[in-house]
C-alpha cells in the first residue's frame, strides 16, 4: 500500500494547513489505516512538511513495527492537551478535521485549546477511499473467495431443526479458520418468515421443510470487507418462493448489466427497481440497490434513488435487490463488483441461477 501517496492526495485540495484525525475508542480506525498501516490508538497530523503519529505507551512498540518510517510521539498525558501543544509548536493556524469521524465534544475541545481555527469538512478521506487501487481490489477479492468457500463448507451442515444462531456461529468459527480476521459485520441468517427483515439479527428460530433460508455474511481480510447474499430452500421449493426467487434474480442481473464508468448510482437502481416493481412488488423493495465496500461495509459509492455519486472504474459496490414478504419471507440476491472501464467484473462466483434445495 502506497500510504505516502494517499497522504499527498489528501493534501493536495485540503483547503487548511494541514489535517488531523483522532482514533480513539475506534473513533476512525478506518481512515488511520488508509493513511498510514497502523491499527492502534492515537492522533495522526498530516501537513505539507510532515506526517506525524502520536500515540502512548500502550502502542509505541506497535507502530514501530507497523509504520516504522513514521515520526512518532508519544503521548504521555491527555491527549487533547498534548496535541493541540503540538499544534501550537508547529505553529499552524488552520487545521482540518472529518466532521463525520470526529465527535462535536472533540472537535469542540480542541478550538477551546488550540486558538487558532478548526476546519470541519465532512471526510475527506472517505472521498479518497472510494476509488480502490489494485492492492485493495485483490485484498476485497481474497476476502470474497474466503466468505464463499466459508459457505459451502457451511452447507453440508444444515439440516431441520439446527437454529439461525447455530448456523451463525457456526459459520463464524469456519471463517476465522479459513483465515478471517474477524466477520465484516454480524452475520444475517434468516429462516422463513424472518427472512423478510432486511437487517434480522439471527435467533432462536430454527428451520424446517420449505423455509427460504438467506445469508447476508462477509469476512474481513488483511483489513478488506467482503459482503454477499445467498437464498436456499429448506428440503422443497416453494412455489411462491421460486417465483419472487427468479423475480429477484431478473432484477439482481439487470443491476449487474448496469454498472459502467459513468453511470449513476441513481440510474442503476432505477433499472434495478423497475423489474420489481413492473411485477407487481414495489412496495416490497425498500431499500437501496447497493453500497460500496472496502475498509467498512458500508461506504461510498450508493446506489438509490437517493444516491448522488458516478460510478468510476476501481469503485466496489454490490448489486442486492430484494422482494421481501411479510409472514412469509424474502429474497435478496447481493453480488459485490468492481467498476471498470469496459463495464465491471464480478468478484462473487458462487451460484444464484436458480433456487438450491438445501438440508
Amino acid at each position: 500500500m502506497n500510504y505516502e501517496k494517499r497522504r499527498t492526495a489528501l493534501l493536495t485540495d485540503l483547503k487548511a494547513d494541514a489535517f488531523l484525525i483522532f482514533n480513539l475508542e475506534g473513533s476512525d480506525s478506518v481512515s488511520m489505516f488508509y493513511l498510514t498501516g497502523f491499527t492502534g490508538e492515537g492522533a495522526l497530523l498530516l501537513s505539507a512538511k510532515e506526517a506525524s503519529l502520536m500515540t502512548d505507551s500502550r502502542y509505541t512498540e506497535q507502530a514501530s513495527r507497523e509504520v516504522p518510517g513514521l515520526p512518532v510521539e508519544e503521548i504521555k498525558g491527555d491527549y487533547l492537551k498534548e496535541v493541540t501543544t503540538m499544534l501550537k509548536a508547529r505553529k499552524l493556524k488552520r487545521v482540518a478535521v472529518s466532521s463525520k469521524r470526529m465527535t462535536y465534544y472533540v472537535v469542540e475541545k480542541l478550538r477551546e485549546l488550540f486558538g487558532g481555527e478548526i476546519i470541519a469538512f465532512e471526510d475527506p478521506v472517505m472521498a479518497l477511499r472510494r476509488l480502490k487501487d489494485p492492492e485493495e481490489i485483490a485484498r476485497i477479492r481474497e476476502a470474497t473467495r474466503l466468505t464463499e468457500a466459508s459457505l459451502i463448507s457451511l452447507l453440508g451442515e444444515i439440516k431441520i431443526g439446527i437454529s439461525e444462531r447455530e448456523l451463525a456461529l457456526r459459520l463464524e468459527v469456519i471463517m476465522r479458520k479459513n483465515g478471517a480476521e474477524k466477520v465484516a459485520f454480524d452475520l444475517i441468517v434468516a429462516a422463513g418468515e424472518n427472512s423478510a427483515l432486511p437487517h434480522y439479527r439471527p435467533g432462536t428460530r430454527r428451520i424446517k421443510k420449505g423455509d427460504l433460508l438467506l445469508f447476508d455474511i462477509g469476512a474481513q481480510l488483511d483489513g478488506y470487507c467482503s459482503d454477499m447474499t445467498r437464498v436456499f430452500a429448506v428440503k422443497e421449493v416453494l412455489p411462491q418462493a421460486r417465483e419472487i426467487y427468479e423475480l429477484v434474480l431478473r432484477a439482481n442481473q439487470a443491476g449487474i448489466k448496469a454498472i459502467r464508468a459513468g453511470a449513476s448510482g441513481v440510474a442503476v437502481d432505477t433499472i434495478a427497481r423497475d423489474v420489481i416493481a413492473q411485477a407487481g412488488h414495489k412496495e416490497h423493495f425498500g431499500h437501496g440497490l447497493g453500497h460500496g465496500v472496502g475498509l467498512e461495509v458500508h461506504e461510498g459509492p450508493r446506489l438509490s434513488p437517493l444516491s448522488k455519486d458516478t460510478l468510476q472504474p476501481g469503485m466496489t459496490v454490490t448489486v442486492e435487490p430484494g422482494v421481501y414478504l411479510p409472514g412469509f419471507g424474502g429474497v435478496r440476491i447481493e453480488d459485490l463488483l468492481v467498476v471498470t472501464k469496459n463495464g465491471s467484473e464480478v468478484l462473487t462466483s458462487l451460484p444464484k441461477n436458480r433456487l438450491i434445495e438445501v438440508g
